[in-house]
């Protein structure tokens, strides 16, 4: 039994197809590394559906030079096949390197949209500012899946991402307010939005106008922890889940729309603003698990000098009386003497 095993490959007598996924799995370097197994898997990396540049470190010239070779040479090997899934997480130890490799990177983008590309992560880092991120991605009509972190988002006047269904964004800056919301128009069918960490270089406001623009009608989840740039809760209305920092994103002009279908939710930096905690819940009928955080896992909330002005509201919010199952709180202070009133005015839970 062990030597028909031994004289039968059945790994190397799957169809080329099934060989090209299973290598799209791991980095492109193990994929090319399995041309020596035999005259069988010669060229068939070529044709892989991704390019994947996973965890690359680069120290010095040397180590900068033969990664560019190496980069370059399966985009050329590769002639005009598609790409469907890329992965870029590169770092640059040293800022030189980071400069003359940086405009590589945009090329490598630039050619890769223009193949059919669905997925794309990427995340290139040095010892300096943020890096540009390069303005071809945002027309790529193919895209489904884009993952960027650590970059500056800045020089597009349009956006045209009409496939695109899941967006994750972190670290970056945008110039102001308005180009996040100019990057968001241009994904109409966007259901998934993950935006962590992000800031504007300009304190501008959203007019009225600006902010009925935007229609996330798609949208079910979106995500927004430590996003403190101003942002319509109108375009977040359909979501079932959502996490945002309310009092930095909110203005007192904006429009607290009914939340139908949120029945998740998590609410940060609430900075005793109770008024403002109670109209959201009041728009909220069918929630069942909220997180409330008076300031941030930084300890934004944890304040001495803060004073209590809480206001019995005139009727209890729907969901809570309704629908609500869990409640968890972060970083609040309770008054002093009264250790069980918290307790208390969570007990229907």
């Amino acid at each position: 039994m062990s030597s028909i095993a031994n004289d039968h490959d059945v790994i190397s007598s799957l169809p080329d197809t099934v060989l090209c996924h299973i290598l799209s799995f791991i980095p492109t370097t193990e994929a090319v590394a399995t041309s020596v197994l035999s005259k069988r898997w010669t060229h068939l990396w070529r044709s892989v559906p991704s390019l994947n540049i996973c965890d690359v470190n680069l120290d010095d010239l040397e180590d900068y030079c033969r990664f560019n070779d190496f980069v370059y040479s399966v985009l050329l090997a590769r002639n005009n096949t598609s790409i469907k899934s890329s992965i870029f997480n590169i770092w640059y130890d040293d800022p030189h390197l980071g400069r003359l490799g940086f405009p590589n990177v945009i090329k490598w983008i630039n050619s890769i949209v223009q193949r059919g590309l669905e997925r794309l992560e990427m995340c290139v880092g040095m010892v300096e500012d943020n890096l540009q991120l390069p303005i071809s991605i945002l027309s790529c009509r193919t895209l489904v899946v884009l993952d960027v972190s650590g970059f500056t988002v800045k020089g597009f006047s349009s956006v045209r991402l009409p496939s695109l269904k899941i967006l994750r964004v972190q670290d970056s800056i945008f110039l102001n307010a308005r180009d996040l919301l100019l990057l968001l128009t241009g994904c109409p069918i966007l259901e998934d939005l993950y935006a962590c960490n992000l800031q504007s270089q300009s304190e501008d406001s959203l007019s009225y106008q600006e902010c009925e623009s935007l229609s996330l009608s798609k949208l079910i989840k979106a995500q927004m922890p430590h996003t403190f740039c101003h942002f319509p809760l109108k375009a977040l209305r359909n979501v079932n889940e959502l996490c945002i920092e309310i009092n930095k994103v909110y203005r007192c002009f904006d429009e607290i729309p009914t939340f139908h279908n949120l029945t998740k939710s998590k609410l940060h930096s609430i900075n005793y603003n109770w008024n403002l905690l109670v109209q959201v819940l009041n728009h909220c009928p069918n929630l069942q698990h909220i997180e409330l955080s008076q300031g941030t896992d930084y300890g934004g909330g944890k304040r001495d000098n803060d004073q209590e002005n809480w206001v019995d509201p005139i009727s209890v919010p729907q969901c809570i009386s309704l629908h609500l199952k869990t409640c968890t709180l972060w970083y609040f202070r309770g008054q002093q003497g009264c250790k069980n009133c918290l307790l208390g005015s969570c007990f229907f839970l």
